[in-house]
């Protein structure tokens, strides 16, 4: 049986990828400031723990989900943001290689500038902000330590939060509950995709391991912005549609890209597909939150 080992296993991302993993593998996961059994503490800025960690636990995957992924955060935080998305990733992927242990590196759609959507698994990335920059530097020292390593983009993510401002998508209803009238951006696209359906083309990667290795694309394929978004959990909350206000330019610090659609030219022919609709899941979500 593979051995997985995943980072970042307290986050939104990580906690479905042990949930659903732990079922087909023998799943470790860590975690930093949130970790608590069974997830393991790791400081991924400690070197020697991450060497003495690889050699206790051996895994045969290792699955690095851990960085920091708001924008806006990145750009206020470049030391920071650099040494865990960046230099904590090169010295995963060297240590991983010189161990035959694959790494799947979790990227994003932002290593793009969104102007020439759709992007396929080839095109030449070109990031707007630092977290975007990070993440492709990431992405080239991921593949350069070794010709076993995959790297994995994924858009917008969500799914079952510890509440709902951990998400960027469900964020929205909490602003929904908390104010008379709320603006939303109307402008950039996105394509927001549920946790569990990247754990799950994980899983059939890893059933697969033949088949991995380069880049590989995983994204649902409903066109939404957050205006978008906002209307449908608008319906979910009983919240006044009309109290809903477009903007349309973006407002925040760290630049955003237009349109990043990401397009499969890999999983589909290796009959790998998970997709669900937003409005259906979302609701569960957010009624599973207020009933926390």
């Amino acid at each position: 049986m593979q051995k997985v080992m995943i980072t970042g296993a307290t986050g939104l991302l990580g906690r479905t990828l042990y949930k659903t993993l732990k079922h087909e593998f023998a799943v470790v996961g860590t975690g930093f400031s949130r970790a608590t059994a069974p997830i393991l503490p790791l400081d991924l800025a400690d070197q020697q723990a991450v060497i003495t960690f690889l050699e206790l636990h051996k895994p045969t995957v290792l699955i690095h989900a851990a960085a920091e992924r708001k924008p806006d955060v990145c750009e206020n935080s470049p030391q920071q943001t650099i040494a865990l998305n960046v230099a904590a990733s090169e010295f995963l992927a060297k240590e991983c290689a010189k161990r035959n242990i694959r790494l799947l590196f979790i990227s994003t759609d932002y290593v793009f500038d969104g102007q020439d959507a759709p992007y396929y698994e080839s095109a030449t990335p070109n990031p707007l902000n630092l977290y975007g920059q990070t993440k492709q530097q990431a992405e080239q020292a991921v593949l350069n330590a070794s010709p076993l390593h995959t790297i994995i983009r994924v858009p917008v993510l969500y799914g079952d939060v510890t509440s709902l401002n951990e998400s960027a998508v469900t964020v929205i209803a909490t602003q929904l509950k908390q104010d008379d009238q709320t603006s939303h951006d109307n402008w950039a696209i996105r394509y927001p995709t549920h946790v569990e359906d990247i754990a799950f083309t994980l899983r059939d990667l890893l059933i697969q391991p033949e088949a991995l290795g380069g880049i590989f694309h995983i994204s649902d394929s409903q066109a939404m912005t957050k205006f978008d978004m906002a209307c449908v959990m608008a319906d979910i909350l009983g919240y006044p549609s009309e109290l809903l206000t477009p903007q349309g330019k973006p407002t925040q610090t760290a630049a955003r890209p237009y349109n990043c659609a990401l397009a499969d030219s890999r999983l589909k022919p290796l009959g790998i597909a998970y997709s669900r609709d937003f409005k259906a899941a979302v609701g569960d979500i957010i009624n599973g939150a207020t009933n926390k």
